[in-house]
This record gives structure tokens, sequence and C-alpha cells, in this order.
């Protein structure tokens, strides 16, 4: 099976999850700001040679410390997503190479659904405190 982006965009619209292609041709996914975090998280989801590959950003968030310093902390404690300090902001990003035999299943479970839960997560809690 090859994974490109009409297969994605359409599990996205199987699962509810609503999407708008960019001016680069890239799907668009908006998680909107709620009490937990108090801003949107605009998410570029691209599809390229069977990779699945997410980049995050929070418009207008600036988490107070040092950038570097929380990324770090981050990557260190978890396995994704990635977070990255692009042009003095927070990205968090990941990718999956789907070039083997995958499930309908596997894709939606692993590589959208769990994904978008776990950017959410490290957007919320970049600035915790370790426990």
């Amino acid at each position: 099976m090859t994974i490109d982006q009409n297969l994605i965009r359409r599990y996205f619209d199987e699962l509810g999850i609503s999407t708008r292609i960019d001016e680069d041709g890239d799907l668009v996914v908006v998680q909107g700001a709620d009490e937990e975090f108090a801003h949107d998280v605009v998410i570029f989801v691209m599809v390229n040679n069977n990779r699945l590959s997410y980049a995050a950003g929070a418009p207008g968030y600036q988490p107070k410390g040092d950038l570097f310093f929380l990324a770090n902390r981050h990557n260190c404690t978890r396995v994704m997503p990635t977070a990255v300090v692009r042009d003095g902001n927070i990205r968090m990003e990941c990718s999956f190479l789907l070039d083997e035999e995958v499930s309908k299943e596997y894709i939606t479970e692993n590589c959208i659904k769990m994904v978008l839960g776990f950017i959410w997560r490290a957007f919320v809690e970049l600035e915790r405190e370790e426990e």
C-alpha cells in the first residue's frame, strides 16, 4: 500500500478530525486552546515517499525559561514527539516511515490518534517541573 496525502486525509476524516490544506499542500490540524493550554496548537501533517511527518507549533506561546533547556528536558523524558527550537520557538516533531505493509488500524491508532494526543500533552506539560 502506498501512503499518500489522500489516504491520510481520508483516515483523519473517518476519525472526525478536521483538516485543511495549506499553501504548501500540507494537511493542517488545529487543536483549540482550552483551560489546560491557552494557545491553539497548529499541526502540519506532511506525507512524502511513505513518510508521515508532523510538525507542530503553538502561535503566541512564549514559554518561561530557556527554550533549549525545556526542549532537552522534554526529550530526555519522552519518546515522542521530539521538542526542537526553531526560529526562537518550541516545535514538536515526529515522523513515521511506513514503507512496510501496515494496517489501517496501525496508522489510525499509532500514527494519528496517539501522535495528536502526545503533541497536545507535550505543549501542556512542557513547563511543568519533573515530579
